[in-house]
């Protein structure tokens, strides 16, 4: 018996859509190493890789923890 097999969404997001669910507030996952991210002065910070996803032109220069202060 062969079964009909549903469609499946593909689960992979682009990189727009990860983006766009980050600032939103929908995942806490730094789209460059996967840990997670801290809200800063209006801008997500990775403590971690230290990258900074910020709104327009003006990203704050954020002083963030290092990883061995954190834990």
């Amino acid at each position: 018996m062969n079964a009909a097999a549903p469609n499946l969404a593909p689960l992979n997001r682009t990189l727009d859509q990860e983006l766009a669910a980050l600032v939103r507030g929908a995942s806490f996952e730094c789209l460059v190493c996967g840990e997670f991210v801290l809200h800063v002065h209006g801008a997500l910070a990775c403590p971690e890789c230290r990258s900074i996803v910020g709104e327009g032109q003006n990203v704050p220069d954020v002083e963030l923890p290092s990883v061995e202060q954190a834990g």
